[in-house]
């Protein structure tokens, strides 16, 4: 077979081979990782730093993405369970998503938000 770069066969010895880790933490080649079945919920924000609904501390849980849909809503969402602020957590604004996996998706989080506005929260 013709290699257009160099004209010969690459050297397979040398060839890198991405990895990522798995909910227990192992590496695992990238695309070798379990599959995961998700759930869906909604979390109405108050204004006021509040667990994230359906994101309780869960040894098992092995993802979690946390979407913002709003068009005009700010959030934000502490991973370790603190209380989150807009000025003291990971900001997630308008249309914006964050995802946790391994150990991070494990941890109970909790957010703040503009009050009246929803996330939308998969967790597997």
């Amino acid at each position: 077979m013709d290699y257009p770069v160099s004209g010969k066969a690459p050297n397979v010895a040398m060839a890198v081979v991405p990895h990522a880790i798995d909910g227990s933490g192992n590496a695992v080649p990238v695309g070798a990782e379990e599959a995961v079945s998700l759930t869906k919920g909604a979390h109405a924000l108050n204004g006021a730093s509040q667990p994230l609904t359906g994101v309780a501390a869960d040894n098992n849980r092995k993802i979690v993405i946390v979407s913002n849909a709003a068009g005009n809503a700010e959030a934000a969402i502490d991973p370790t369970g603190g209380a989150a602020s807009l000025t003291a957590g990971l900001p997630l604004g308008p249309g914006g998503i964050l995802i946790f996996t391994g150990k991070m998706a494990q941890i109970a989080m909790t957010c703040c938000g503009t009050n009246g506005q929803s996330l939308t929260v998969y967790t597997g």
